[in-house]
């Protein structure tokens, strides 16, 4: 944000548009309604957001800090090169959502809805995924290492030159994951996929 940038205190419903290079903080927002806009450079800061829909949106290096986002939908939203800092996204629909060369840092997404998300070349610090939909989703060249994948579905995700080290994919659904097996060095998986992985490398485990 420039030196000009807007501050703003909201605890209403009275936002309605998102404009350039403004910073918003401290908002509670139910059911409003930013679906189409197009915007850059806009902060949210200590926010919570419930039933917000965002989808369609086209918001380049949108900044999020301490929010949380509670049955919002974001599908087929635009976020690129997004930051997203300390953000919980419970039961959101991501459908087709564009977070590519974005930064997450200390975030979870709860029970989403992501089929075919675009995660590409984005790079995740201390992230979390619980019991979400990532089928068909792309995260080829991301950065993911220590993320936790926990009971997701990643079929078909693909994860091509992706960093995986450290990825723990206990507990969720690999089938038809597209990753290079160089690439899976130091991923953590249990015996079911770790037999599965052996499949594909033409290894047979007895």
């Amino acid at each position: 944000m420039d030196e000009e940038s807007q501050i703003c205190q909201e605890t209403t419903r009275g936002l309605r548009r998102l404009k350039s290079e403004t910073n918003w903080d401290a908002l509670t927002l139910e059911k409003s309604d930013f679906s189409g806009q197009r915007a850059v450079m806009v902060g949210l800061s200590r926010s919570r957001l419930s039933g917000v829909s965002f989808a369609r949106s086209c918001l380049e290096a949108f900044d999020l800090d301490q929010v949380s986002l509670e049955s919002c939908d974001l599908a087929n939203a635009s976020w690129e090169k997004a930051r997203l800092v300390k953000v919980e996204a419970r039961e959101c629909r991501l459908t087709g959502v564009n977070l590519a060369e974005g930064l997450l840092k200390n975030c979870r997404f709860l029970s989403c809805e992501a089929t075919m998300a675009n995660f590409r070349g984005a790079s995740f610090k201390k992230c979390r995924f619980v019991d979400c939909n990532l089928q068909g989703a792309d995260f080829q060249h991301a950065d993911l290492r220590g993320t936790v994948f926990e009971s997701c579905n990643l079929r078909e995700a693909q994860m091509s030159f992706a960093k995986l080290e450290g990825v723990d994919f206990r507990t969720s659904a690999i089938e038809g994951l597209r990753v290079g097996i160089e690439s899976l060095r130091g991923a953590v998986v249990d015996l079911s996929q770790a037999a599965y992985l052996a499949g594909l490398m033409g290894l047979k485990v007895m």
